[in-house]
């Protein structure tokens, strides 16, 4: 027996397959799913609807993020009825979200956010920091284009997506960007103590070496102990961080 003609299936979004208005798909569509079509010859065969549960922690999350005055925003490649549901209970802005990301699209929206604008000319060497968040393939690309790009650890997690972050989060919670994010606060400011202590020290040390103190004299059985006196409290600043609650 032949057959004349071959059959071709395929398993893809139904934007993908531009499906959008066929009418099984329309009908999950409206129900707030992201529709998952199997098709047969180019025809629909079957439309399944998908939704995705938040993370425990994922409201916590956000509402923190926002009370540091930073900006949140949700690009993802489900449609516009999952994505402004989610959107919706997280409580991030309407103009915040995007739907059906490809990889180029996030990219162009991270690359936006970080342009300078005329409204602000001194500020066009500062852009903003960006801080991406993702674990599928699809945001490999917006992972590298932001200035710090975070991988979510985990079974379902692409290889692709970790390979192009620069921090990989071992836990999979959402809460472990925010102690990223004061553990980070707190290295700038144990580096800020070490400048300003540094400066501090040898400024008295060259004045102390070029007379300007009369009366102050050291030893130079002692002397050698100023290099000392010098790193101790830089090296206690730094040890000091690995016990400091975040």
């Amino acid at each position: 027996m032949h057959l004349s003609r071959a059959l071709f299936s395929a398993r893809e979004n139904s934007d993908w397959l531009n499906f959008s208005f066929n009418t099984q798909v329309q009908s999950v569509l409206e129900k707030g799913y992201t529709a998952f079509c199997s098709t047969i010859n180019d025809s629909v065969a079957t439309a399944f609807g998908l939704e995705d549960t938040l993370r425990p922690d994922a409201f916590e999350t956000v509402t923190k993020l926002r009370e540091r005055g930073i900006s949140v925003h949700l690009l993802s490649g489900d449609d516009d009825g999952p994505v402004g549901s989610v959107a919706g209970q997280l409580g991030i802005a309407a103009q915040n979200i995007r739907s059906r990301c490809t990889a180029a699209d996030k990219q162009a929206y991270i690359q936006a956010l970080t342009a300078p604008t005329p409204l602000s000319p001194s500020k066009r060497n500062q852009p903003p920091t960006t801080i991406f968040v993702g674990d599928g393939t699809n945001d490999a690309v917006a992972l590298a284009t932001a200035m710090i790009g975070v991988h979510m650890n985990q079974e379902t997690g692409s290889e692709v997506a970790k390979s192009a972050a620069d921090v990989v989060l071992m836990r999979p919670s959402l809460l472990s960007v925010l102690i990223r994010i004061r553990i980070s606060e707190k290295a700038v400011r144990r580096i800020q103590f070490n400048f300003g202590w540094s400066f501090v020290y040898n400024l008295f040390a060259v004045l102390l070496g070029a007379g300007a103190f009369v009366n102050a004299r050291i030893s130079p059985e002692f002397a050698g102990l100023g290099e000392l006196v010098s790193v101790l409290p830089v090296v206690a600043a730094a040890v000091l961080l690995r016990w400091d609650r975040v």
